[in-house]
């Protein structure tokens, strides 16, 4: 009976103590913030074949890429944000799915404050600084 006890003890012990490791407090990231670069925070518009589309990079790391009917640009309906590598000048998207159209990396051959000159995958596409 003594063992019996003993037994009950330790597992109630080990419920009790795997519930306070479980619901520790989750560690927090610091959040994104490129609102020191250039690009950021504005919206780039360029004129293409048959529309005109339209660009941002907020500052909190999220991404839209439209044209003016309102279909995103290279999937970019399916992208979860971007990180930037100030280094490289690339600009990285991530995607909760990709398909063919999806350009994941885009470098910035140029910025300044009226123009931004992308790479997507070898097309070079040149925005300028939105007048809204």
């Amino acid at each position: 009976m003594k063992l019996y006890k003993s037994i009950v003890l330790v597992v109630l012990l080990l419920l009790i103590s795997s519930f306070f490791v479980g619901c520790t407090k989750e560690k927090t990231t610091k959040a994104t913030d490129y609102s020191d670069y250039p690009f950021t925070d504005i919206s780039w518009t360029r004129k293409a074949e048959n529309d005109t589309e339209t660009l941002r990079f907020s500052s909190d790391g999220s991404y839209v890429y439209y044209c003016s009917c309102g279909n995103p640009v290279n999937d970019s309906d399916l992208n979860e944000g971007y990180t930037y590598n100030d280094k490289t000048k690339v600009i990285t998207i991530s995607y909760v799915e990709t398909t063919d159209e999806t350009v994941s990396e885009i470098k910035i051959e140029k910025c300044t404050d009226s123009v931004l000159k992308l790479n997507f995958n070898g097309e070079i596409r040149e925005f300028e600084k939105s007048k809204n």
